[in-house]
């Protein structure tokens, strides 16, 4: 919904929100197209414009929002981590890790000896989902008609439009080794390795779409 009062203007006499668009189509790729509204901050299940229009926010970032912008207790959680430690790498575990991972087990009463693998986005979880089914034998997976899952290479071999699918089919991969000398001597010698990846009838045949 639009909030009375006065839009911010930038250059030219162009609204804040115009300008801001313009400088995002020289600086980002136009992956998702061009974005409706340039967001600046948002409190609870709203969010404003750059121009200072207020909107309900039905998107929630595409359903990962669920709490929200800006609860207290949020802030308060993310504030309070990141004074304390922000990132320790895979390499390492921190203790709101394990809690987390325990409580999810426990809200899914999940069978003894099962175990959660954290994932930064829906297509890294769908491709740790592919990984675990080939590494137990199961090689067809089933994916549904109209279904998106991801704009990684092993997750858009699973999507139902073509248009998104067919441009980045896997092709074939070349390998270098990278050998310097001992004597640190640059540039670094170069040597291919003749190794060729290329997708196989069989390989293509365990992705199967229902």
């Amino acid at each position: 919904m639009g909030m009375s009062g006065l839009s911010e203007h930038g250059e030219g006499g162009l609204e804040r929100g115009a300008v801001d668009l313009q400088r995002y189509g020289h600086a980002l790729m136009g992956t998702f197209g061009v974005p409706m509204r340039v967001l600046t901050r948002g409190e609870g299940s709203y969010v404003w414009d750059a121009d200072g229009n207020r909107y309900l926010d039905l998107l929630g970032g595409i359903a990962v929002n669920a709490l929200g912008h800006g609860h207290p207790a949020w802030v308060e959680a993310i504030a309070s981590q990141a004074a304390t430690l922000a990132h320790a790498s895979n390499f390492f575990a921190t203790e709101p890790q394990i809690a987390l991972a325990e409580r999810l087990l426990d809200l899914a009463q999940a069978p003894t000896g099962s175990r959660v693998f954290f994932a930064n986005s829906g297509t890294e979880a769908n491709e740790a989902a592919i990984k675990m089914a080939r590494k137990t034998g199961k090689g067809t997976i089933i994916a549904l008609e109209g279904g998106f899952h991801g704009r990684s290479t092993g997750a858009l071999a699973l999507t139902y439009k073509e248009a998104y699918r067919a441009p980045f089919a896997p092709s074939s991969v070349t390998w270098c080794s990278c050998l310097s000398t001992m004597s640190r001597r640059w540039p670094m010698r170069w040597r291919p390795m003749r190794r060729t990846f290329r997708r196989s009838s069989s390989s293509r045949s365990r992705v199967r779409r229902a």
